[in-house]
């Protein structure tokens, strides 16, 4: 799956076309060409922003299952045990080890359950009650504190 979204995205990266300005002494003079490293990074974070949509809705539906079960969100520890047995996600469980995923420590029933880690500084994918999402920093602030 990584390496079919990872084909279609530097596609679609190839197919855009050079951009180079004239050479007026101006970054691209002398020949070379660093646009081809951006380029490559640029397609490793589109695949990776796929990548991590992809968990969030993963850990939404176990979460929402887990919610159904329990009665209630289940706290962290609970759900990195259920991710951790053999049958669950090992994906899930080294984005949460490894600190790109991070759980909310206290969920609410209808709230903030999970964030990548870049999420209050920059803005970025969030798992809420409702679905995984995409915000700002400000969104996410308001989140934190309880809005929606």
């Amino acid at each position: 799956m990584k390496r079919l979204l990872l084909s279609v995205a530097l596609t679609v990266v190839v197919s855009g076309g050079c951009k180079k300005t004239r050479d007026d002494g101006g970054q691209y003079s002398q020949g070379g060409n660093p646009s081809v490293g951006g380029a490559v990074q640029g397609v490793r974070g589109a695949v990776q922003r796929v990548v991590v949509e992809n968990d969030l809705h993963q850990l939404h539906l176990f979460m929402v299952n887990a919610k159904g079960s329990l009665g209630r969100v289940p706290t962290p520890q609970e759900t990195l045990a259920e991710l951790s047995k053999p049958d669950g996600s090992r994906e899930l469980v080294k984005l949460i080890e490894d600190g790109s995923l991070v759980l909310v420590p206290n969920p609410q029933e209808e709230g903030l359950w999970a964030y990548a880690k870049e999420a209050p500084t920059t803005g970025g994918w969030v798992l809420t009650h409702s679905e995984p999402r995409r915000v700002t920093p400000q969104e996410f602030a308001a989140l934190q504190r309880g809005g929606s």
